[in-house]
């Protein structure tokens, strides 16, 4: 028995010291989504948006995949701002917007889930596979499309999760 201990505390230290993270292997905790670990790009000023994969140019590349967790009380155009703010600061050229759903008040949080390598979106974008574990999770579906995206008289009184990714088109 104080044989079998040993392994497992061993291996237990052997995960911490190489920051593979304990935690999770052992269902403490979850990793922290908040925080961007992808390509970093110069920020950039004017972000394009787009609600269908068809209206992203064949050039562009999805360099991150992202819920964005809104608080109640938001019009579309605090929508908008929020999105196209963290966009620009991440090096947006373009936002492709997923669908959205009532979600849990948690304030507008950005939850990064890759990709790993980026990958243009002519091939993949749409199917938005990242993050189902918490998306499958959520209430009823919420509309934000070109009717409501940047209109102040727009006001969305449940908290939001948003789907989308970040493209680069340069």
């Amino acid at each position: 028995m104080y044989k079998i201990f040993q392994i497992i505390l061993s291996a237990f230290v052997l995960v911490s010291t190489f920051g593979c993270g304990a935690k999770e292997l052992v269902g403490l905790g979850d990793k922290d989504r908040t925080i961007y670990n992808g390509h970093k790009y110069a920020p950039t000023s004017h972000v394009a948006i787009a609600f269908q994969p068809a209206q992203v140019p064949k050039s562009c590349r999805v360099f991150a995949e992202v819920l964005v967790q809104l608080p109640p009380k938001l019009t579309g155009k605090d929508i908008e701002s929020a999105i196209l703010t963290e966009a620009g600061k991440r090096g947006a050229d373009q936002v492709l917007i997923g669908q959205s759903r009532q979600g849990d008040d948690k304030g507008t949080r950005f939850l990064y889930y890759g990709p790993d390598r980026e990958y243009l979106c002519s091939e993949q974008c749409g199917g938005w596979k990242f993050g189902f574990d918490l998306w499958e999770k959520q209430g009823e579906w919420v509309n934000i499309g070109y009717k409501e995206w940047g209109k102040t008289e727009v006001r969305y009184d449940v908290p939001l999760l948003v789907q989308l990714v970040l493209l680069q088109c340069r």
